[in-house]
C-alpha cells in the first residue's frame, strides 16, 4: 500500500518537460512495484516504450476486451508561486496543469484493482509529453497499445473554478482541434535613414497578421474558430530595419477539415505577403491534435456513477482547449471529463494548485467504471 496524497506531493516536487520525465517515471515505477508486491505475477505486466518515458501496465484476468485508463506526465516551464511545502524543486518548472493529480489518481486506481481484483482486463497508461509535444502520437506510433483489444478509453482533467466533489462533461466533441504554427519573414537590414537599401521583415509580419484577421472574418461567421498570434519577435534596435520577423501562433477549430483549411490560408497568405514585400517566408506547422470526442454511452455512465456517489455532474460546453487524448478517442470509444479541483486560479498559471481532496473523487469515479 502507498499513500496516494504523499505520491501526489512527491510528483508535484519534480515536474519535468515533455519526453524528459525521467524522475517522474522512476517514482511511478517504484510506486507500482510497491503496489504489486504479493500480487499474482501472471496477471500483471509492465510494458516500456522505446522512444519515450511512458509506461503501460497490463492487468489481464480473462479473454474479455480491455479498458484503458490514461494519465499525462509532463510539467510546464513556469515558476511556481503557490507557496506550498511541496512546491516544485526544479527551477522554472511546475505542474501547472494538474498532471501530478492525474498520475496519482491513475496510481490510486491501480492500487484499488490490487485490492479488489475485478474481472475486467485493464490497461493503465502513463503518457509523456501531452503539452504540445506529441506524446500520444509517440506512444501510439510504437503499436504496443494497439496489440490489445480495447473496448473503451478513459481520462480526466483537473478543472479550475470547479468545486471538489463535482465533474463536468458532454457527449460528442468536447475538446477542440489545436494547431500551433510559426511564420517567419526574412528581409534585409539597413539604417532607417536609407530605407531603399533594406527590406522590412517587421512590416511583412504586421501585414500578414492584418490579412489573416480579415480573411478569417467570413469563416468565423459559420465556424467556431480561434486564431491568435501570441508572440511576435523582430528587430534589434529602433533605427534599423528589421531583417527577420517571427510570429508564433495557434488556431483552434472543431474539425480537422477546418483546421486544414486555416493551415492552407496561413501558407497562402505568407506566400502572397512575401511576394508583395520582397521578403522570403517560411511556415512551420507544429503540434496538432485530434478533437476529443466523448461517446454518449460513457457520458451517460458517468452521470449514473455521479448520481450513485452523490457527486455533482455538470453539463459542459465545448472547450477550445487542446488535449492529445483526442488521438485515443479517434481510435476507440472514449470519455474525458473535467474533475473539480477546488482551485480558483486558471490552468497553466503559476498558482494553479488542485486540492488533495479531489484525488479520492477521481479514484472513486474511475473505479466505478470497472463494475
Amino acid at each position: 500500500m502507498i499513500d496516494i496524497i504523499e505520491l501526489r506531493h512527491n510528483l508535484h516536487r519534480i515536474p519535468e518537460l515533455a519526453f524528459q520525465e525521467y524522475k517522474t517515471k522512476a517514482l511511478l515505477e517504484e510506486s507500482i512495484f510497491k503496489i504489486l508486491q504479493n500480487q499474482p505475477e501472471n496477471i500483471w505486466k509492465l510494458h516500456y516504450f522505446n522512444n519515450s518515458t511512458g509506461l503501460l501496465l497490463e492487468y489481464t484476468c480473462s479473454k474479455k476486451p480491455y479498458l484503458l485508463f490514461r494519465a499525462d506526465m509532463d510539467g510546464l516551464p513556469i515558476v511556481e508561486k503557490t507557496g506550498v511545502s511541496f512546491a516544485s524543486e526544479h527551477p522554472n518548472l511546475m505542474h501547472a496543469c494538474g498532471h501530478d493529480v492525474h498520475l496519482s489518481i491513475l496510481t490510486g486506481l491501480i492500487q484499488f484493482v490490487t485490492q479488489t481484483l475485478p474481472q475486467r482486463n485493464l490497461l493503465f497508461l502513463f503518457q509523456p509529453a501531452e503539452e504540445g509535444e506529441g506524446g500520444a502520437q509517440s506512444v501510439l506510433a510504437e503499436g504496443i497499445v494497439q496489440k490489445f483489444d480495447i473496448e473503451s478509453v478513459f481520462a480526466l482533467h483537473t478543472a479550475s473554478e470547479l468545486p471538489v466533489g463535482s465533474v463536468s462533461a458532454k457527449e460528442g466533441i468536447f475538446f477542440a482541434v489545436p494547431q500551433e504554427f510559426d511564420v517567419c519573414f526574412y528581409g534585409k537590414t539597413a539604417h532607417i535613414a536609407f530605407p531603399e537599401k533594406g527590406i522590412d521583415a517587421l512590416s511583412a509580419g504586421i501585414k500578414f497578421m492584418n490579412i489573416m484577421e480579415e480573411k478569417l472574418t467570413e469563416l468565423k461567421k459559420t465556424e467556431r474558430i480561434i486564431f491568435h498570434i501570441g508572440k511576435m519577435s523582430s528587430g534589434t534596435i529602433r533605427n534599423v530595419i528589421a531583417d527577420k520577423c517571427v510570429l508564433e501562433g495557434t488556431h483552434r477549430s472543431l474539425s480537422k477539415k477546418t483546421g486544414q483549411q486555416i493551415n492552407a490560408l496561413i501558407q497562402k497568405t505568407a506566400d502572397n505577403v512575401a511576394r508583395e514585400t520582397n521578403t522570403q517566408s517560411e511556415v512551420k506547422f507544429l503540434a496538432a491534435y485530434d478533437p476529443v470526442i466523448n461517446a454518449a454511452n460513457l457520458v451517460n455512465r458517468l452521470q449514473e456513477i455521479c448520481f450513485q456517489q452523490n457527486i455533482k455532474c455538470i453539463p459542459a460546453q465545448i472547450s477550445m482547449t487542446g488535449e492529445d487524448f483526442g488521438f485515443f478517442t479517434t481510435l476507440y470509444p472514449g470519455l474525458l471529463f473535467w474533475l473539480g479541483s477546488g482551485c480558483s486560479y486558471p490552468l497553466h498559471s503559476d498558482k494553479f494548485l488542485p486540492r488533495d481532496e479531489c484525488l479520492e473523487i477521481g479514484i472513486r469515479i474511475m473505479s466505478a467504471f470497472l463494475e
